[in-house]
């Protein structure tokens, strides 16, 4: 499955109607830069949006002192999806659908136009956005993702009419009081021990903010992966290139991070987590997770392996978060946000046997494995719906769910807990969001659990930042609190 099919899902998902992938063809846009050399905060949004824009958009201009590595940057998205390049170039020729300027007003054209800059941990779009000398990748990263979003809304406006959401004419946001993180400063990091779980869409978003974090980092890093890549990651995984199909996630994540920080010991390990928590022992308990993972059930696992803390990443439809969780007295760890829905009349492996005709024992070590499908599995699940089974080898169960759902093959039950089809934008927000509070916990902070949540194509707001605590019904609070756990 390419990224144009990938990118096609999500459509249908978010709009009930994957027609409107003619929409993203037909779409021309421009990026215009500066004619004189960008400061280093310009250069990094530059770089970052060129990114998310190739995953979605086939058709973009590039303009300015940026534009050469603006499109290379570009077509290497687009090629780590199967997308065609044909539409990406360095060129002036309006008009267009929609025009972003990096850090100046200075675009030779009338029409919609969207500026951006960035600076540290401060974005703003408008007429008076600039691009500052910062080489802290947070701020221009957050700016790009915010831009990107935009450029969705404007040529999706329509669509979008009943979500209440007016477009970001002008926006300043300071990511430090976003996140409530007055702590945070550019400079030395070190990670502790880290692990983590799912190293897919979200996890990229984070991945390159460390790998761009310019002071020293050091610690331990676990990657727990058991997927290689495939084209259809291209759709919305950071920086993936075309070079990286087949190969091992976590190998390649471990090679970039190798390279960036030669003092930070990467370790990738391959397999499921629950694998590698059996391998591990339990006797010493996990440090720090960060849970970049496709669904509540997944993160339900992370939880029961009751780490000291965790960093939680998310997207859902229109909205994205991130999550600190540090448990005990009365704060809420990773599970209380994902309690099992105990109304729900069979449990998941029964919906999904309802829908798909596959045995019980087969989508229970599916699931939990979260391995691809076979040749023979793919036809199984393909045979009884219809369509053709090639397109699911090697794809895990929870991705080939919502494409069935996608191509109107699949009625998912009401509560089914099948994974996200997010865009590049939403799950860079999210990786961002995740790092921040990767930063914040890192900087031992001991203010209890909390959150952020984000409606993508609405203005950041401090007022949604929360803490979290405890829920009553919680096994692993409750196993926590019968064992005297804690960290205090």
């Amino acid at each position: 499955m390419s990224a144009t099919d990938k990118n096609a899902q999500a459509l249908k998902a978010l709009f009930g109607d994957a027609a409107l992938t003619s929409r993203l063809g037909s779409t021309r846009i421009a990026v215009v830069t500066p004619s004189e050399d960008m400061p280093k905060s310009g250069l990094l949004l530059a770089e970052v949006l060129a990114d998310v824009l190739g995953r979605l958009w086939p058709n973009i201009d590039f303009k300015g002192s940026c534009a050469e590595l603006q499109l290379s940057v570009a077509v290497n998205a687009a090629k780590s999806g199967s997308a065609p390049v044909d539409g990406l170039s360095v060129q002036w020729a309006p008009p267009y659908d929609c025009m972003i300027s990096i850090g100046s007003s200075a675009i030779p054209d009338r029409g919609y136009v969207i500026q951006v800059g960035a600076n540290n941990w401060d974005v703003q779009l408008g007429p008076e956005a600039v691009c500052g000398p910062s080489d802290n990748p947070v701020g221009p990263a957050f700016a790009a993702a915010l831009a990107a979003a935009q450029v969705f809304y404007h040529m999706f406006e329509s669509e979008l009419g009943n979500m209440n959401v007016v477009p970001l004419d002008s926006c300043q946001v300071d990511l430090k009081q976003l996140f409530h993180a007055a702590e945070l400063e550019v400079g030395p990091l070190n990670i502790g021990e880290t692990h983590v779980f799912g190293v897919g869409a979200v996890t990229h978003g984070l991945v390159w903010l460390l790998e761009h974090w310019p002071s020293a980092v050091t610690g331990e890093i676990n990657l727990v992966d058991q997927d290689n890549y495939g084209d259809s990651n291209g759709q919305r995984y950071a920086f993936m290139r075309a070079e990286n199909w087949e190969q091992a996630k976590v190998s390649a994540v471990k090679r970039r991070l190798d390279a960036a920080h030669p003092h930070l010991l990467v370790q990738e390990h391959p397999v499921d987590l629950n694998s590698y928590c059996a391998e591990r022992g339990y006797e010493s308990p996990l440090q720090r997770a960060i849970a970049g993972l496709d669904s509540a059930e997944a993160r339900r696992h992370v939880a029961l392996k009751l780490p000291e803390r965790t960093v939680n990443m998310w997207t859902e439809g229109v909205r994205i978060g991130a999550g600190r969780y540090l448990p005990g007295d009365g704060n809420a760890c990773l599970a209380c946000g994902y309690l099992e829905n105990a109304d729900t009349p069979v449990d998941e492996v029964g919906e999904i046997y309802q829908q798909t005709g596959i045995r019980p024992d087969l989508i229970r070590s599916l699931l939990d494995s979260g391995r691809g499908l076979t040749h023979q599995e793919s036809t199984m699940v393909a045979g009884h719906r219809g369509v053709k089974p090639d397109q699911f080898v090697g794809q895990p169960l929870r991705s080939v769910l919502p494409a069935l759902c996608a191509t109107g093959r699949l009625q998912m039950p009401k509560d089914s807990e099948a994974v996200d089809v997010p865009f590049a934008f939403a799950s860079l927000f999210a990786g961002i969001a995740g790092f921040v509070m990767l930063l914040k916990d890192c900087c031992n902070n001991l203010n209890g659990s909390y959150g952020w949540t984000q409606h993508i194509f609405k203005q950041p707001s401090a007022h949604m930042y929360s803490s979290l605590y405890t829920k009553s019904n919680c096994v692993c609070c409750s196993a926590m609190e019968q064992t005297g756990w804690s960290l205090n």
